[in-house]
């Protein structure tokens, strides 16, 4: 029940305050080809949607068109918010699905030039309280964006042939940027996951926690990325990012 190095009770504490005051986040790393992702994409959406949630897929492998729609245009426009808000948790039919890569692209060179969390914060403006993220993006992205923030990223493994490789190359970006990796399989074979683990043990001493589907709904929900109110200047150490001292920080769990 409990991953090694990674707060458990973050997102239980943080319930009140911030789950149901704001948006929260949930990365996932998508595969080499993320078609091959799709369907366990949809699965997770499916599951989090019949377990009370409204789900927002941002999916970073879909190019943005035209002048709306899209991750883009919501960063864009000040006058786009509560994103999200319409869905009906329950109907496992009915999420918000953006596509996002240039969107992403705008929030790396925000975390390049500011930091995760200016990146993140920009990243939640749009969104209606009580949103879940998901952003559905390559791992190396997702670490850049990422890097520095103790944040929980679903490494799907998924039934075709390169899902061993794909999964551990997820683990070994992840890790390497201070990330808390945990795989979440979608039928995929047992002796493939053991691989993914083992060499994750042996290559990157990494003990890789996995959350298998049924838990899905309970485990996602609790362990996403949230922001609760911080003073607007006050040095403080975050339980998040470590030594922090600055003008409005967000406080990130």
């Amino acid at each position: 029940m409990f991953d090694f190095g990674v707060d458990q009770a973050a997102g239980l504490r943080l319930e009140a305050q911030a789950r149901h005051g704001g948006p929260a986040l949930m990365p996932l790393a998508s595969p080499a080809m993320p078609s091959h992702g799709f369907e366990w994409l949809c699965r997770l959406a499916m599951d989090l949607t019949e377990a009370g949630q409204r789900v927002v897929v941002i999916d970073a492998c879909a190019t943005e068109r035209g002048d709306s729609g899209g991750l883009s245009h919501a960063l864009a426009d000040g006058g786009v918010v509560n994103l999200g808000a319409d869905a009906r948790p329950g109907d496992p039919t009915d999420w918000l699905v953006m596509p996002a890569a240039q969107g992403l692209q705008s929030l790396l060179a925000t975390a390049a030039a500011a930091g995760a969390d200016t990146a993140l914060t920009r990243l939640f403006a749009p969104f209606a309280a009580g949103a879940l993220l998901l952003l559905y993006a390559p791992a190396q992205m997702l670490a850049s964006l990422l890097a520095g923030v103790k944040a929980r990223v679903m490494v799907p493994v998924v039934p075709q042939p390169q899902a061993s490789i794909d999964a551990y190359g997820a683990l070994k970006w992840l890790h390497g940027a201070g990330l808390h990796p945990v795989l979440a399989p979608l039928e995929a074979q047992s002796q493939v996951l053991a691989n993914v683990v083992d060499c994750a043990r042996r290559h990157l001493e990494l003990k890789a926690p996995v959350w298998t589907r049924p838990a899905w709904g309970q485990r996602v929900p609790d362990a996403a990325l949230v922001c609760a109110d911080a003073p607007a200047f006050s040095p403080y150490r975050s339980p998040a990012r470590g030594a922090h001292a600055g003008a409005a920080i967000p406080f990130w769990s």
